[in-house]
């Protein structure tokens, strides 16, 4: 009797199991894959960042440049000229 209820259990729970993943990879592949933006300082400063919010980027550089260059003002054009575009893989 034990048995047969310790092999329920254990099936129950190894179709749960099943269940889930396959619920898990099925939302991933649903979601629209969506660019990165990234910038690079330059040299010396080795400063650099990633989002998928590309004016998310442009303020962290214009931010970078002022607390980390003297007050310097970056202008909206010259830190959207730093951005590049990643495409994400298909």
């Amino acid at each position: 009797m034990k048995k047969k209820l310790i092999a329920a259990l254990f099936a129950s729970a190894l179709a749960f199991i099943a269940a889930t993943s396959v619920t898990a990879a099925a939302s991933k592949s649903d979601q629209p894959k969506l660019p990165t933006y990234t910038a690079k300082w330059p040299s010396p400063d080795h400063f650099s960042v990633h989002s998928q919010d590309k004016e998310e980027v442009i303020a962290i550089l214009k931010e970078h440049a002022k607390t980390h260059h003297d007050g310097l003002v970056l202008t909206d054009e010259k830190a959207e000229a730093m951005v590049k575009t990643i495409e994400p893989r298909k």
